[in-house]
């Protein structure tokens, strides 16, 4: 067993969808075995090294963990031991509590002071048959116990089981990536321990590598020019890369680039860029963040900023471009839900102006070249509309990319709705919850 299990972000689909694209363009022989809406397990052939995964980790906007897989179980074990309701059996729990796989994690814990965090993902968010705080008090305290008998000097635990920072209705028993760092949980002999819950197992599996999220809110908020109105979440950035193909030393290009954020992103995973916007200001802010970054970074970074309208971009880009990752302009800014008409004229024009861009990017970009981009959902008083997606494309030169491809997914495709996985997608939304404009993800290619 070669199995890995990746955290996922709010918009699990996406998330897996990022992350098969991803082991598929480095040519790794993965198949997506397990999953909920918290965890992929991922089963690659290929044994992949530290820098392999540190690299993996930087790159994906929609996984906040890479763990390597121990052991598991079937779940009924789990339902037996911590029931909702009914009596406990005593023999499920014993099973549990022996830790077959501790030994890979500590080989030789004696005379060591170690500090541990398990944190504990559910299959989904809402009622269950396991009592999961249970469970993961039982598995701190037990794992505690176990390190003492085997002769560690002292052996402490983080937990952490308030309200989610982002829901407060969620219960939350993991660990924030910010709390792993903070505690050196990633330095041995200390580690976090994943336990993560699917339909049919409970994966017990250790952490590698977390999201460094005290460095992304860091340069997210350091940086010289802001500007909240148009700034795209730097997760998002770096999902949008993937879906493109990017590559380390590939020349990327943005053409909407606003404050840069797709930009920087694509620089620190050591790629060229080139940023597009009509607005002065823009082009001026993007320049400086573009020097800040560098000078912070303690490298240079190769970047050309051009002041222009993308619908010409082919004049201004005088050379070939290996990837394109963007979200174009969405329309105006609502206070509210707006009538269906109003939404109906603004997505008409918003589709022709993607339409002329693609039709621009198709003339760059390599012969073997994906694009990535987003594209509006508007919540109407009357429901949401977007754009037709095959109108936008029409005499550009460019197919869709489909997403979730079938062939690498054996995880379970029907069933309960909440976990369903439909592959070849053209399409996938991101959402947030209030907003009136929303997006959704495409990929296209040559």
């Amino acid at each position: 067993m070669n199995e890995y299990a990746f955290v996922l972000g709010s918009n699990w689909l996406l998330s897996i969808a990022e992350l098969l694209v991803y082991v598929q363009d480095r040519g790794f022989k993965a198949t997506l075995v397990d999953h909920s809406r918290h965890i992929a397990i991922l089963d690659i052939k290929d044994k992949l090294d530290n820098e392999q995964v540190v690299e993996m980790q930087a790159a994906l906007g929609g996984c906040y963990k890479v763990s390597r897989v121990l052991h598991r179980y079937d779940s009924d074990t789990v339902r037996n031991a911590f029931p909702t309701a009914g009596q406990p059996q005593r023999e499920d729990r014993e099973a549990l509590i022996k830790f077959p796989w501790l030994s890979k994690v500590w080989q030789n814990p004696k005379g060591k002071k170690i500090r541990f965090g398990l944190s504990t993902y559910p299959e989904f968010d809402g009622k269950s048959p396991i009592q999961y705080r249970r469970f993961a008090r039982t598995m701190d305290e037990k794992i505690k116990s176990t390190l003492i008998q085997k002769g560690a000097r002292k052996a402490d635990y983080f937990a952490y089981d308030k309200p989610d920072k982002r829901v407060a209705e969620r219960m939350n028993l993991a660990l924030w990536p910010k709390s792993i760092a903070q505690n050196n949980l990633l330095i041995p002999p200390n580690s976090e321990i994943l336990a993560a819950f699917t339909h049919k197992h409970l994966y017990f599996a250790r952490t590698l590598v977390v999201y460094d999220s005290a460095l992304q809110q860091y340069r997210d908020e350091s940086r010289p020019y802001i500007s909240s109105k148009i700034s795209t979440s730097p997760k998002i950035c770096r999902t949008l890369l993937t879906l493109a193909g990017a590559r380390p030393g590939d020349t990327i290009l943005d053409p909407f680039c606003g404050t840069g954020t797709i930009l920087m992103e694509a620089a620190m995973l050591g790629m060229k860029v080139i940023g597009i916007d009509i607005d002065g200001n823009q082009v001026q802010g993007t320049r400086s963040n573009l020097i800040w970054f560098g000078k912070d970074l303690g490298q240079q970074v190769d970047f050309e900023i051009i002041r222009g309208d993308a619908r010409d971009l082919s004049n201004l880009v005088n050379r070939q471009v290996d990837a394109v990752a963007f979200e174009p302009s969405l329309g105006p800014i609502y206070s509210g839900k707006p009538e269906w008409e109003d939404a109906e004229n603004n997505i008409r024009d918003l589709t022709e102006l993607y339409r002329e861009v693609l039709k621009h990017i198709g003339q760059i970009l390599r012969p073997d070249g994906r694009v990535a981009m987003t594209i509006p959902v508007i919540v109407t008083k009357d429901g949401p509309i977007s754009v037709d997606i095959r109108e936008m494309i029409k005499g550009t030169g460019l197919g869709f990319f489909k997403l979730l491809p079938a062939g690498i997914i054996k995880s379970r495709s029907e069933g309960d709705k909440r976990f369903r996985i439909n592959p070849g997608r053209d399409i996938l939304p991101e959402r947030k919850r209030g907003q009136v404009v929303q997006r959704a993800l495409i990929a296209l290619e040559k």
